[in-house]
């Protein structure tokens, strides 16, 4: 064996040790790059699904039912203006027929005391969820996709014990929020507990998301 094949011998063994020694750390750090980057993701994404809640909530209050679509929803933030509700705690004497005398009674007084836009309202009521500023109509998009990809949101209506009651739900599919690194991170996104994450329900009457 030649001097210059020994050397071609040690340099192809030094690159097959260098890309088994990328490939050994690529599968060490992997998961560990794609816990962070969920983590992350999924603060920002069911961030916007607790603000697309509290949206149908005040939608709920002004009209007593859930917004069809966004484009019920998002108008009625923008430029909707809503009753501003003082609640107070009061009580007053009633006769009670049991004990055939009069006893205190507690009650909730509700008094509507102005009016303010739902957006406004919002902020108020979440400053938590809402930005002072934040602009409404992105509310629509999954983050992650340059505001292209709009949640998937319907109502409907269930019955509990004889009584119909209106439910939502709104939907991102993970294959919308990891859109640009599913190729990269294919089998983690697969594996995952759920494949999209979810508030609401169109089969039971709640308000929960499903990443709780």
């Amino acid at each position: 064996m030649t001097a210059r094949t020994i050397l071609y011998l040690r340099i192809a063994l030094g690159v097959i040790a260098i890309l088994l020694t990328y490939r050994i750390y690529r599968i060490i750090m992997e998961p560990i790059e794609f816990s962070a980057i969920k983590e992350k993701r999924y603060e920002i994404v069911t961030h916007r699904l607790e603000q697309l809640r509290e949206a149908q909530l005040t939608f709920k209050e002004e009209y007593g039912k859930y917004a069809a679509t966004f484009d019920q929803l998002i108008p009625f933030l923008e430029y909707a203006q809503v009753n501003i509700i003082e609640r107070k705690d009061s009580s007053f004497m009633a006769y009670n027929k049991v004990y055939q005398t009069d006893m205190l009674k507690d009650t909730i007084i509700y008094r509507i005391i102005g009016q303010t836009t739902a957006k406004d309202k919002l902020v108020a009521k979440s400053p938590d969820l809402f930005e002072s500023n934040f602009n409404a109509d992105k509310l629509r998009f999954i983050p992650y996709t340059a505001d292209s990809v709009e949640f998937t949101m319907a109502t409907g209506f269930v019955d509990r014990n004889g009584v119909r009651v209106q439910v939502f739900e709104i939907i991102a599919p993970n294959t919308d929020f990891f859109a640009d690194i599913y190729n990269e991170y294919k089998t983690h996104i697969k594996n995952l507990r759920t494949s999209s994450l979810i508030v609401g329900s169109l089969t039971e009457p709640t308000l929960s998301g499903n990443w709780k």
